[in-house]
């Protein structure tokens, strides 16, 4: 199964083109006004005229415009293909809980290991966890939306930016 996968809710995102769990390609992405300038070539040019079976796309939490863009091209190509779209928590994609993003509204956004939180800086789960710096691992985000997929399937998805009430 070809599988296209889009992370746009931090500053550094990805793209990924995977076959079932094994990534094929990946691309790097920058956030702000270049992803919603660059995010369609750079899908365009990571397929190669394929046509995945499976589209993928990160829910948040994250940044509100990255994960728009993101999720608005990923259901546009879906229904275009009329191939299935899975959303996915994007703290997931940054690797093994836990993963602490600033959510630049003097929180944190934390996945901790059993869903999407976001706490006020001074919480105590926080204490001696350092904020995640890096970009997602294409690894790690193809073995994630693998094991997703066989588990759950591709129900469909409504954007709730993936923080628990």
């Amino acid at each position: 199964m070809l599988i296209l996968i889009l992370e746009t809710s931090a500053p550094q995102g990805c793209l990924v083109l995977a076959e079932n769990d094994k990534v094929l390609a990946s691309t790097a992405l920058l956030g702000g006004p270049a992803l919603s300038r660059d995010l369609a070539r750079e899908v365009q040019h990571l397929l190669s005229d394929q046509i995945p079976d499976l589209v993928a796309v990160g829910t948040g939490p994250g940044s509100y415009t990255g994960i728009r863009v993101g999720v608005a091209l990923a259901k546009a190509l879906a229904y275009g293909w009329k191939v299935p779209c899975l959303g996915f928590c994007s703290l997931k994609a940054f690797g093994p809980p836990p993963i602490l993003m600033d959510a630049r509204s003097g929180g944190i956004y934390a996945w901790l290991g059993e869903r999407a939180l976001l706490l006020p800086r001074t919480d105590p789960r926080l204490e001696g966890l350092s904020l995640c710096t890096s970009a997602p691992d294409p690894t790690h985000l193809a073995h994630l939306i693998w094991g997703q997929f066989t588990e759950e399937g591709a129900p469909p998805f409504h954007l709730d930016y993936g923080i628990a009430p």
